[in-house]
């Protein structure tokens, strides 16, 4: 079957065939199957959106058996697509794609080192065919995604990427995206990348924020973009824009069931503080869900759920439960591990009113933050920690209320109270500063916080804050 010999009508993406892969991307999954078994198996694009289908099913289900069982489909379905025309700039672009969707589970299975090598081999793929086919639009499509993610790379790791021949630039890979964007079949899924890099690895302002609705307005049948939307607007503390895409999003059976959703529905009653509420959803996340991701990020909010109804005992069960289950791949499942392992050592709970100062803050509610701050000093709090963590939240709840100035002054003493303690207090702090100079137009004060954020070792949140530090520096020029 591969060795058959391959001409240029090989590679026939039909109108059916795009309709496939519109239905697997809006996560209709069974809808695309369908649509799939109409066409020859010997078909690339029906191959590639088999490929994005099995993606799909594996990451939101973390199914170890199912993953077993499918894994020997990559090399088969690489092998048949090479075997086809070699003159045809999507041979090399729907084995870089296939390249890459097996990077991410891999990744989302703990397999790391696996998906690097995925990763060098798709951006091999995309860079020859960039140079064979300057023209070809679709490979700009994941090609501007590594650039950007290459071009993030902390200053101090930059070796690894160019021994690799791995060349990454944050401009040139986003005008790469917004080149795609305009395309009509690959634009929509250019514009889910970009939206994407826009919140987790750039920053992501009011601006991005519009543009983002206006994009899940413009897709209302698409879960995957109304997922990504709710998700980022948590993550951006827009709690009850949040609320209002949960509302918006499609329902109906022909959707892949996402236990994600759970989650997000439980975000948003935690910062409301309607904790039973969210206890329901918690709970709800863990019996549907039957792999590993967000487990230990779970258990820790149903410690914080508890604990903040006054129930200690059931608190300190979940607490313990953090250590007994699932991955660590996630920031936030970092995070949680991080808090039960301080616990172990130091058997004190953290602040009640700090807990609930953030809690305020990471919702959007800033004016009900600003009200509880009124009322606090740093004398309030008896340890360093504690004092430092009061100084970030206050500057944080400060800088969204547009008074810059005085949250300068809160991050430049937390960052002063954390010293050279493993706290994620400083790192952000000086993030947060170096953004508030280039605000100003200070570039040299922004570049020096950048990279003094950078120089925190060992915090949970050390992959997010060395990426964004490396972005605005780069944003910068330097």
């Amino acid at each position: 079957m591969f060795n058959e010999k391959s001409k240029a009508t090989d590679f026939d993406f039909t109108p059916n065939l795009q309709k496939a892969y519109a239905e697997v991307f809006k996560l209709r999954v069974q809808s695309g199957r369908e649509l799939l078994s109409k066409e020859s198996i010997k078909n690339p694009f029906r191959v590639y959106v088999e490929d994005y289908a099995d993606m799909v099913e594996l990451i939101n289900s973390e199914n170890e058996a199912i993953y077993n069982k499918w894994s020997s489909r990559e090399d088969e379905r690489l092998e048949l697509i090479e075997g086809l025309d070699e003159k045809s700039p999507y041979n090399r672009f729907l084995r870089a794609e296939i390249k890459l969707h097996w990077a991410l589970i891999k990744i989302r299975f703990g397999h790391e080192v696996k998906a690097g090598y995925n990763v060098i081999q798709a951006y091999k793929l995309l860079e020859e065919n960039q140079k064979l086919f300057p023209n070809f639009l679709p490979s700009l499509k994941s090609l501007g995604c590594l650039h950007v993610l290459i071009g993030s790379v902390p200053d101090k790791q930059r070796w690894i990427p160019k021994l690799l021949g791995l060349r990454g630039n944050i401009q040139l890979g986003m005008n790469e995206l917004r080149l795609v964007a305009k395309d009509k079949v690959w634009g929509t899924e250019a514009k889910f990348c970009t939206t994407f890099i826009q919140a987790y690895v750039l920053k992501f302002d009011a601006k991005q924020n519009a543009e983002m609705l206006q994009f899940a307005d413009s897709q209302s049948d698409n879960l995957n973009i109304n997922m990504v939307a709710t998700a980022i607007s948590l993550k951006d503390n827009r709690t009850e824009q949040a609320v209002e895409l949960l509302k918006k999003t499609p329902k109906d059976a022909a959707y892949l069931n996402f236990p994600i959703f759970e989650l997000y529905k439980a975000e948003t009653q935690l910062f409301k503080g309607n904790y039973p509420q969210a206890v329901t959803s918690y709970q709800n996340y863990l019996r549907i869900f039957k792999g590993q991701t967000f487990l230990k990020d779970t258990y820790y909010k149903l410690f914080v759920c508890n604990w903040l109804m006054g129930d200690d005992k059931k608190a300190k069960l979940y607490l313990s439960k953090i250590n007994e289950g699932g991955s660590t791949v996630a920031e936030s499942d970092k995070a949680a591990q991080k808090f039960y392992e301080n616990f172990q050592k130091s058997k004190t709970l953290p602040n009640k009113t700090l807990m609930k100062l953030r809690l305020l803050f990471d919702g959007g509610y800033f004016e009900e933050a600003q009200q509880e701050l009124i009322t606090l000093t740093e004398k309030n709090f008896s340890t360093p920690k504690d004092q430092a963590e009061f100084n970030y939240r206050a500057g944080r709840i400060y800088q969204k209320l547009n008074q810059f100035d005085k949250a300068a002054n809160y991050f430049e003493r937390s960052v002063a109270l954390t010293g050279t303690q493993d706290w994620s207090f400083a790192p952000n702090s000086a993030l947060q500063l170096g953004y508030l100079q280039q605000q100003k137009g200070q570039k040299n004060k922004a570049k020096a916080y950048f990279e003094q954020a950078i120089a925190y070792k060992n915090h949970e949140y050390k992959t997010s804050v060395d990426n964004k530090a490396r972005a605005a520096l780069t944003e910068m020029g330097y």
